[in-house]
């Protein structure tokens, strides 16, 4: 009996299978009439003909709309096959994850003749145009948004493709105006056609732990990458390939397999596409600007500033350590403190001045620390050091103002609840490594003076009242008498500090280290089926 019950089961499916697939080629069987095309697209715009070619449900009254309003003439083919746009538009968008949209956003599913993909195409470039406009991922929300289409009557108006120029390039012109934008668009583009997205990782590891090993290493990573070619059996050339693989991924051409150029080797190139796509979608989404604002970029380790959409001020920074991450945050600069102290931080003092003052009590003097408990200065050389713990540490550590403090000779003071600013150094010589994380958190500044000077320039400028001028800033610094000398900004800029990992460099995308790794949160998001 439980045979037969199979079998009747079996001839079940297999009946609805064949009714289901008999009302599809039903459904589909205009396409080959010797009717007006006209007719063919009414028919095509019918929901049952949709389902059938697997358009998305939110893209069904769009389409009728669409072709309704063109008296259903059609728009990337003509009577018997697709034009050359409708051909170039296909590639673009059966390849479209070099428009910026993610592979998975939908799916354009298999074609049998040119009606199915005229209306396909329709479909396919609203959903993208309208990710292009507003983006794929709500931030704030921290999930996808859903797709959608632009309206017809806004299709019709923007959608007009250039005879000639790539396509795919046009598209770029979708999403917005910011010139960073428009770089990384043509990047990916050119990334994608040069190399393979491979997805695979590679354990490429430092040449401080075996330099043979990770030269040949290095030579696979390249290899699978598209960087070197696979027919050398040697190592002959990799150095090149891979200055050429550190100038992509914002690292110093060197040809050194040191800590970053292995992380960027180790990571798939596909990988990286998807941190493109990512930064292309924050910049969707991104803010309002004001006129005049500070932004500061973690992973490209760069401060600017901004008015009026022009760069004023650009500076090389030095964010935190991977153990003391730079947090992003939004605030306002309303002072800038010249020869300022430096009140140590409590995890700083107990975990590191603590040990040192246990090894050598001269420790404190040496760098113009002053130790206070109660709010009264307490002499060192009556504590002993050895015996007071970690976690119980009772001082409040402060350095004295000067060029040698950690904050150099001028501070830029917001609130925030993270208590990080950015500063001066007196350590100059970490500006020039491509990788700048080692700080405790706050952002050690290339050149603070001169920033300095353009913020008090236009702060004096628009406010007549400010007697405070850059020449007025030389002489605070050339007096060294000044401590902690508090200038209060008339017009309080705006500080934007953000993280995305891939940026430009004049007219060139640069794939930069996650350094914190912050991005897989925002790709686990991207990936996740639309």
């Amino acid at each position: 009996m439980k045979i037969i019950a199979l079998l009747l089961l079996l001839v079940t499916v297999l009946f609805a299978c064949s009714e289901a697939e008999k009302s599809k080629e039903e459904i589909q069987s205009f396409e080959h009439q010797n009717i007006p095309m006209a007719d063919k697209l009414k028919k095509a715009t019918q929901s049952d003909y949709l389902n059938s070619i697997g358009i998305p449900k939110v893209a069904h009254n769009f389409v009728r709309s669409y072709y309704k309003q063109r008296g259903f003439k059609s728009r990337w083919s003509n009577e018997k096959s697709l034009t050359a746009e409708g051909k170039s538009l296909k590639s673009a968008i059966k390849n479209k994850i070099t428009l910026g949209i993610p592979e998975n956003r939908f799916n354009y599913d298999k074609t049998d003749n040119f009606i199915q993909d005229e209306i396909w195409l329709t479909a396919a470039t609203a959903m993208v145009v309208n990710d292009l406009e507003n983006g794929i991922i709500d931030f704030e929300k921290k999930k996808k948004r859903k797709v959608k289409c632009i309206s017809a009557e806004s299709f019709e108006k923007k959608v007009q493709f250039e005879s000639g120029v790539e396509i795919r390039e046009q598209f770029i012109a979708f999403g917005p105006t910011d010139s960073t934008y428009q770089v990384l668009g043509k990047g990916l583009i050119d990334f994608v056609d040069a190399y393979p997205l491979d997805t695979a990782t590679f354990d490429v590891r430092s040449v401080k732990y075996d330099s043979t090993e990770a030269v040949q290493k290095a030579r696979l990573a390249l290899i699978s990458k598209g960087y070197f070619p696979a027919e050398i059996k040697d190592t002959v050339g990799v150095l090149d390939s891979l200055k050429t693989f550190q100038l992509h991924n914002g690292l110093k051409p060197d040809g050194v397999i040191g800590k970053y150029t292995s992380k960027a080797l180790n990571e798939s190139t596909y990988r990286k596409v998807e941190r493109i796509l990512l930064a292309m979608d924050k910049i969707r989404s991104d803010r309002q600007y004001p006129n005049k604002y500070i932004r500061i970029n973690i992973p490209e380790y760069k401060l600017r500033l901004y008015i009026n959409d022009s760069l004023k001020s650009d500076h090389n920074i030095v964010v935190g350590k991977y153990e003391n991450q730079t947090p992003q945050l939004e605030s306002k600069l309303r002072k800038i403190v010249v020869y300022p102290y430096w009140n140590v931080p409590y995890s700083i003092s107990s975990k590191e001045i603590l040990p040192a003052l246990k090894y050598n009590s001269g420790y404190l003097a040496k760098h113009n620390y002053k130790i206070y408990k109660s709010g009264e200065e307490v002499d060192p050389s009556t504590v002993d050091w050895k015996s007071i713990r970690q976690n119980a540490f009772p001082y409040k550590v402060v350095q004295d103002p000067g060029r040698a403090n950690s904050l150099g000779v001028i501070k830029f003071d917001f609130y925030n609840e993270h208590s990080v600013y950015f500063h001066d150094t007196p350590s100059k010589g970490l500006f020039g490594a491509d990788v700048r994380a080692y700080s405790h958190g706050c952002m050690r500044t290339q050149n603070p003076v001169d920033l300095a000077k353009v913020i008090l320039k236009r702060d004096s400028l628009r406010f007549k009242a400010n007697e405070m001028i850059p020449d007025s800033l030389d002489s605070i610094l050339g007096r060294k008498t000044d401590f902690n000398y508090q200038i209060k900004l008339l017009n309080p800029i705006p500080i934007y500090v953000d993280y995305v990992s891939v940026a430009r460099d004049k007219d060139r995308m640069v794939v930069h280290i996650d350094i914190y790794g912050r991005d897989e949160e925002y790709l686990k998001i991207m990936r996740q089926k639309s």
